[in-house]
C-alpha cells in the first residue's frame, strides 16, 4: 500500500482531493479506483478533526499539528518511510502580514525538510498566480516561462516558496512538482464564497471598469484531477504546471454566468445589475493595499478590490501536453455542480 500524505487536508481543495482519491470524480476515469492501493494520511490542526471525520470517518488516517512548527512536521513525517506528499497548506487572507511568510514559506520548508529526512518520494506543492503578479496585456497569458513579479506579500511568500522548491529539486534532494492554481470555485467552498454569490444574486457585486478583464479560474474538481495527474505522471517531476479551466473568462462573463446557471438550473432569479465603479477605484485600492501591507496590516476587501479590474490569466498548454490534462468542467458546468453541492448542504439560500 502506498502512503498519500496531505497537508491542508481540511481546506477547500484538500477535501476535494480526498474525495477524488476515495470516490473518484465521475467524469475523470483517471481518478477511478485509486483508493484500493492507497492509505490516505492527513496532517491537520486538531480543531479540524470533526469537520473531516464527518465527511470521511475512518477511511483516512488523522495526524495533528501545525506546519509552522518544525517539531510538529517531524512528528507527522516520522510515521512514514515512503510515500507521496501533497502540500496544500497556504494562507491567502492573513490576520497580519508575517503570517504569510510563516505559513507559506517557512511552513513549506518545515514540511519539506522532514519529508527529505524520511525519504518521501515526491512532493507536489500548491502555488498560485500571485508570484507572477498581473498580465502585461490580454495577449500574454502566464506560462512556464513567465518571470516572477509578485503581487504584494502573498505573492512574495509564494515566490520564496517556489524558489525553495526549485532549489531542493536542483540539488536532487527529493522529486518535486509545482502546481500553480488560479481563482478557486467548486464544491466545499468556504463561507466567503457564499457571500460573493449572494452579492451577484442581489445585484450588489462591484464591477470595476468595463468588466472585460480576463481571469483564469480553477474549478476544484478540475484541480484535484490535475493534482492526481501530477502524482501519476513521472514526466511531471521537476516541472511547474498551471492548472485551470481550459479558457479564461471576463469578469462580466463570470457574473452573468452565475446568474444564468442559478436561473436555468435552480429557478433562482437574480437582479440584473451591478455596482459600477470607475477603473481608478481599483487603482486606489491598490495604493491603499500597498500602504497597509507596508505597516504589516491586511484588509481582505481592499486587497480583492485592487484586483477586480486586472487581467490575471494563464495558458494550460504545457499541462495538457505533459500530463494529458483535459479539463471537462467549464464555468457553466462547474457552477452547476457547485450549486448542487450547496443545495445538498442547505446553503443555496439567496
Amino acid at each position: 500500500m502506498k502512503n498519500i500524505l496531505i497537508t491542508g487536508a481540511s481546506g477547500w481543495l484538500g477535501i476535494n482531493l480526498i474525495n477524488a482519491f476515495l470516490k473518484g470524480i465521475d467524469i475523470y476515469p483517471e481518478t477511478h479506483n485509486l483508493s484500493e492501493n492507497l492509505n490516505i494520511n492527513v496532517f491537520i490542526p486538531k480543531n479540524e478533526h470533526e469537520k473531516l471525520f464527518r465527511l470521511f470517518g475512518d477511511k483516512i488516517n488523522y495526524f495533528y499539528g501545525d506546519v509552522t512548527s518544525f517539531d510538529d512536521c517531524k512528528s507527522f513525517l516520522d510515521n512514514f518511510k515512503s510515500g507521496v506528499l501533497f502540500h496544500l497548506v497556504g494562507i491567502i487572507h492573513p490576520r497580519k502580514i508575517s503570517d504569510l511568510y510563516n505559513v507559506n514559506f517557512q511552513g513549506t520548508k518545515n514540511i519539506c525538510q522532514n519529508a527529505i529526512d524520511n525519504n518521501i518520494e515526491k512532493i507536489i506543492v500548491l502555488s498560485s498566480n500571485s508570484p507572477f503578479g498581473l498580465n502585461v496585456n490580454q495577449n500574454t497569458p502566464f506560462d512556464e516561462n513567465s518571470k516572477y513579479n509578485p503581487y504584494f506579500n502573498y505573492g512574495r511568500s509564494k515566490m520564496l516558496m517556489e524558489e525553495y522548491i526549485r532549489e531542493i529539486q536542483k540539488k536532487k534532494l527529493i522529486d518535486t512538482v509545482l502546481v500553480r492554481a488560479m481563482w478557486f470555485y467548486g464544491p466545499h467552498q468556504p463561507d466567503r464564497q457564499n457571500l460573493f454569490f449572494e452579492m451577484i444574486n442581489k445585484g450588489k457585486v462591484p464591477l470595476v471598469g468595463s468588466g472585460d478583464n480576463l481571469r483564469s479560474m480553477s474549478n476544484t474538481e478540475n484541480l484535484s484531477y490535475g493534482l492526481i495527474l501530477a502524482y501519476l505522471k513521472e514526466k511531471a517531476v521537476g516541472n511547474a504546471y498551471w492548472i485551470a479551466d481550459r479558457k479564461p473568462y471576463s469578469q462580466i462573463e463570470i457574473i452573468m454566468t452565475i446568474r444564468k446557471v442559478l436561473l436555468e438550473h435552480f429557478s433562482i432569479e437574480s437582479k440584473n445589475k451591478n455596482i459600477r465603479l470607475p477603473g481608478f477605484f481599483s487603482d486606489l485600492a491598490y495604493v491603499a493595499d500597498a500602504i497597509l501591507q507596508k505597516t504589516g496590516l491586511y484588509n481582505s476587501k481592499i486587497h480583492v478590490l485592487s484586483e477586480l479590474s486586472k487581467n490575471i490569466f494563464c495558458t494550460i498548454e504545457k499541462t495538457e501536453k505533459d500530463l494529458g490534462y483535459n479539463p471537462k468542467i467549464d464555468l457553466s458546468l462547474g457552477l452547476k455542480r457547485n450549486f448542487q453541492w450547496m443545495q445538498s448542504n442547505n446553503s443555496l439560500k439567496f
